[in-house]
Order: C-alpha cells, then sequence, then structure tokens
C-alpha cells in the first residue's frame, strides 16, 4: 500500500485593490500562488487509510499572515482537519512586494489525499499463496538487487532536494525495464540521470525458486540522508 499526497490546483485568487501599471500583478499572483500552494502541500502530513479529496479557502494579507480560513469541500475525513493545520502551520507566507499595491490575494486551493493498491507478480496458473521457500527466496533475491542497484545510484548532484522513488521491473534474466520516477528527486536532470542508469541495466537473473515468474516489480527510495552513503528501502512486495 502506498499512500500518495497530491497538491492539485489552485483555483481562485482576488486581488482587492488597485496596483501599480508598471507590474505584472497577474504573473505576481500566480506566482506567488504557486509558491504558497507548495510551502503548504510540504507541510501537509496524513496517513489515513481512505481517498480523500479537500479544498480549502483562505486570505492572504500584504504582511503574509492569513485569515478567514475554511473548508469549502470537505472529505468527511480527518484529511479536512490536516489541511487546516498544513494552511496554518505555513504562515505567515512572504510578504508582499512594497510596489504591488494589493490590500490582499483571496484563495481557494484543492488538495488529495491518494491511496494505491499495487498487486505485484500475478500468476494465472498459481494463484495460491507461495511456500515458504519461494518467499524466502524472493527475500534474498531483493536483498541482493538492492546492494547491486545501490552501488550504481547515480552521484552527479552533492546535494539532492527531495528523496526520489523509482519503479520498475526486473525479468526473468536480469533485465531492468520500465523505470519510472514515482517520486521527484526535485531536479529535473537528475531524474532524467535515474531512469538513463537504470534502464536496461543486467542485474542477476532470478533464482530458480522464482522461476515461475517472467517478472518481478522492485522500488526504491533513495534516502536524501544517505547521500554520501545511500541505502535503498526494500519494496512494499506481496505475491498474488
Amino acid at each position: 500500500m502506498k499512500k500518495i499526497i497530491i497538491a492539485l490546483i489552485i483555483l481562485t485568487f482576488s486581488n482587492l485593490k488597485t496596483f501599480a501599471q508598471d507590474i505584472d500583478v497577474n504573473k505576481f499572483v500566480n506566482e506567488y500562488g504557486q509558491e504558497v500552494q507548495k510551502t503548504i502541500k510540504n507541510n501537509l502530513k496524513y496517513t489515513g487509510e481512505e481517498n480523500a479529496t479537500t479544498s480549502v479557502s483562505y486570505k492572504i494579507h500584504p504582511d503574509g499572515s492569513v485569515s478567514d480560513i475554511k473548508i469549502e469541500h470537505a472529505s468527511g475525513t480527518n484529511f479536512d482537519k490536516a489541511v487546516i493545520d498544513a494552511v496554518q502551520k505555513s504562515t505567515p507566507f512572504k510578504p508582499f512586494p512594497k510596489d504591488i499595491n494589493l490590500s490582499g490575494i483571496s484563495m481557494t486551493s484543492g488538495f488529495q489525499h491518494k491511496v494505491e493498491k499495487y498487486q505485484y507478480a500475478r500468476m494465472s496458473i498459481m494463484p495460491v499463496e507461495p511456500s515458504q521457500e519461494v518467499q524466502e527466496a524472493y527475500r534474498h533475491y531483493i536483498e541482493k538487487i538492492g546492494k547491486y542497484i545501490f552501488d550504481r545510484i547515480p552521484t552527479t548532484y552533492s546535494y539532492i532536494p527531495q528523496e526520489p522513488v523509482i519503479k520498475c521491473t526486473i525479468s526473468k534474466n536480469g533485465i531492468i525495464k520500465n523505470v519510472q520516477i514515482t517520486e521527484t528527486s526535485g531536479i529535473e536532470e537528475y531524474d532524467k540521470k535515474i531512469i538513463e542508469t537504470y534502464t536496461g541495466m543486467k542485474v542477476p537473473p532470478f533464482p530458480e525458486e522464482l522461476t515461475m515468474y517472467e517478472e518481478l516489480p522492485y522500488s526504491a527510495r533513495i534516502m536524501r540522508q544517505f547521500r554520501r552513503s545511500p541505502n535503498l528501502g526494500m519494496p512494499n512486495f506481496t505475491f498474488k
């Protein structure tokens, strides 16, 4: 089970006062709103087990303070409170520039908490729980793959803003394919480097106990705090 929090879109803005003609207020409001949205998303912590969508409205004052925070569309879950808490925790925001003559910005932001459930290694000829021997072989194999991939993590950058997550498929002969970045590192070039590095990489083939599978999924988070000595998390894998 994987939980993903996705910030949706900034729904509305309204400037409440006249402004200087030489300032592109629309551009400022758009860029400022995106920054606000990102800040709230980073402070939004929620681990509920159900999907939820919530929108919240609030008014940002020139000094960056916020008032009139209220839920516009409720999910009916604790996600609503988590969104309110995230807005409050994010304040005050950056003050408006002095040459932007706005009395405030009214915003409505939407957020979605999405719980995704993946089914892995589906076998049409063997729809039963794998034996203990097979499960043990899988654990040993994944540990081996983790160490192999660990040694080949791209180190182009000394600082990675976020912890990227890779998702891929390993074929029976050990070829890695379908490499995706499910959570970005915050650096587009680095994300592309990860995909280029792992796509087509040859890792050890399946042990005999796993040869009934044509391919297996693999995912790992590249932890930011381990850039000099990285560590890959074990994938969330279950046989079905």
